[in-house]
């Protein structure tokens, strides 16, 4: 709660739906499953924009939004099946139904959010990456190598890098 607090006072997080200053207004309750499949209970910061009247979490980059597993955990299973095509058992800590559940899921928002992220490295930092070096790549590939081209993206993988790059441009999740 402390960094939220600090990150807040600096004016270095924005109201991801307007980019309104935020202020912190409270903590909720949040658990998060590791690699081991045990339980942690921890605390979000929520905050208040005065401008647009929202009271936004600021879920830390190793959580995912709507998720009990860590990101790194779903990160490693999605990486799992993008190159065998397969989980096996004990590979990951969730029920395979789970993981093909965000292997589907991710999918689906990673081509929008590779299209997300050259859009805004083109239209707010003037940079154009060519689609040669995207072709051939799994999605977890393509994020990695569009995420380093923003600065500071987050410490939390490719994943929460990009949901950080994602939030902060007003453009949704993974």
């Amino acid at each position: 709660m402390q960094t939220a607090d600090e990150k807040l006072r600096g004016g270095d997080v924005l109201c991801p739906r307007c980019q309104g200053p935020l202020k912190f207004h409270g903590t909720h309750s949040r658990h998060i499953l590791d690699e081991n499949g045990e339980r942690h209970d921890g605390w979000v910061a929520q905050c208040h924009c005065s401008t647009c009247k929202k009271y936004p979490s600021l879920i830390p980059d190793f959580i995912m939004p709507h998720k009990h597993y860590e990101a790194a955990v779903i990160e490693s299973a999605i990486s799992k099946v993008e190159e065998e095509g397969r989980i096996r058992l004990g590979d990951c800590p969730a029920a395979g139904s789970t993981v093909w559940r965000w292997v589907n899921q991710f999918e689906e928002r990673g081509a929008l959010a590779v299209g997300c992220l050259l859009a805004i490295l083109y239209t707010v930092y003037g940079l154009h990456i060519s689609a040669l070096e995207l072709v051939d790549r799994g999605l977890l590939k393509q994020l990695s190598r569009l995420a380093r081209k923003f600065p500071n993206p987050g410490t939390g993988g490719i994943i929460g890098g990009v949901n950080v790059i994602l939030t902060r441009h007003n453009s949704g999740f993974l």
